[in-house]
């Protein structure tokens, strides 16, 4: 049990701190992204659309006309023909690095860095085992959260290579860590 939590801690920090280089010394954090041309038109349009924070999504297909064929084609044809997107939209501003930001990062991270070691602790693997297997849960978090993303939504290519290079580092780094403190140990002989 020591070894969980100990492991789930250092392995948060190391997670936090990565993120933290990620997006604040690399290029990682921006990659993908642009500067909107003529935001200032653009954001008091979207000011006088919109009311409420949100996840708005362009063309939207209505559920409330039901599933029917016609719907969906007229669906499909609006989808077609374009534009196609999403605004992620809130009306009051904040502080870009309040505490409150970081203090939910670094939970986020101390749980899943505790995950982790409660997975590994199930293992009976060895060093190189262990370092592998919690490599391969920051693929398999790229690999289900960020890449449909793409697939489905079109979010930039260099987004989502940026978010798989940080979760696979950022594993990576916490396998590091979690390899040499948690886990079960191995028996000698076995």
């Amino acid at each position: 049990m020591k070894n969980i939590f100990l492991g789930g801690v250092l392995a948060g920090l190391v997670l936090f701190i990565w993120g933290a280089v990620a997006h604040m010394l690399l290029p990682l954090g921006s990659m993908g992204m642009q500067e909107l041309p003529h935001s200032t038109s653009v954001t008091y349009a979207l000011d006088l659309a919109l009311e409420e924070p949100g996840l708005y999504v362009f063309p939207w297909m209505d559920e409330e006309k039901g599933l029917s064929r016609e719907a969906l084609a007229e669906w499909k044809e609006d989808y077609k023909d374009g534009p196609v997107g999403m605004i992620l939209y809130r009306p009051a501003g904040g502080d870009p690095m309040a505490t409150k930001l970081f203090v939910t990062q670094a939970l986020t991270d101390l749980a899943a860095g505790f995950i982790a070691a409660i997975l590994l602790y199930f293992t009976c693997l060895g060093f190189v085992g262990r370092l592998l297997f919690v490599t391969a849960l920051g693929v398999f978090s790229w690999l289900t959260s960020s890449v449909p993303l793409w697939n489905w939504y079109g979010y930039p290519g260099e987004m989502i290579l940026a978010a798989g290079i940080e979760m696979i580092i950022g594993w990576f780094l916490a396998g590091l860590v979690l390899a040499a403190v948690g886990g079960r140990r191995i028996a000698a002989g076995n």
